[in-house]
């Protein structure tokens, strides 16, 4: 995870112990969990959560070496806090410069886990022909990112992409008064420059 996740990661490690140590040449950690007890106590509260199927996989790989019942997930709902750990993980929040459009989105290698996300927050998936040529959940409706606040103030995200979430109601209120296009020197201006730098810092 980014090195800006740390207090994550500890909370990972509080509950089920293990390692957390800085990747070499990157400004990323990495988590390693060994010991058999604690593995035990992740596999069974992760049990009915995974949807990823490379990772379903796997899991019951793990079920089968400890001799448990794996759990299939549910149909996703507004009440399910998955949506936040796949935030986390794979999600980012962006204000694009070039026209101060904020989205929410996110990319997979299929649209598997991604279409679901339409039904229950908008959005709509594409085909991202970039380097990573994956599929994209994209969001950018006012209303829609803000059904989306709304769902992760249930379901905090426990990265430092939360800082951001709690920037989004000011961005809307600074932005329907033209802060972002204020002549230099004005109040206005001043206001939208501190914002957007606590949006750069994750702040």
């Amino acid at each position: 995870m980014d090195i800006r996740d740390e207090r994550a990661l500890q909370a990972v490690k509080n509950v089920y112990g293990g390692s957390i140590k800085l990747r070499s040449n990157a400004n990323a950690l990495r988590y390693r969990l060994h010991h058999k007890e604690g593995l035990l106590n992740l596999i069974n509260d992760v049990k009915g959560q995974i949807r990823n199927p490379n990772r379903l996989v796997q899991l019951n790989k793990i079920c089968i070496k400890y001799n448990l019942n794996l759990i299939w997930p549910e149909k996703l709902t507004l009440n399910n806090g998955w949506l936040s750990g796949f935030f986390d993980s794979d999600g980012t929040i962006t204000i694009n410069k070039s026209n101060w459009q904020l989205s929410i989105s996110a990319s997979q290698k299929t649209s598997e886990l991604l279409t679901p996300l339409v039904e229950l927050f908008g959005g709509y998936v594409y085909i991202d022909n970039g380097s990573s040529k994956s599929f994209k959940w994209y969001v950018t409706k006012k209303e829609d990112i803000l059904k989306l606040i709304e769902y992760f103030k249930k379901h905090p995200s426990r990265s430092a992409k939360n800082n951001r979430l709690h920037l989004v109601p000011k961005f809307y209120e600074l932005k329907s008064m033209k802060a972002h296009i204020a002549l230099p020197e004005t109040f206005l201006a001043k206001s939208w420059d501190i914002f957007f730098n606590k949006w750069l810092n994750f702040e």
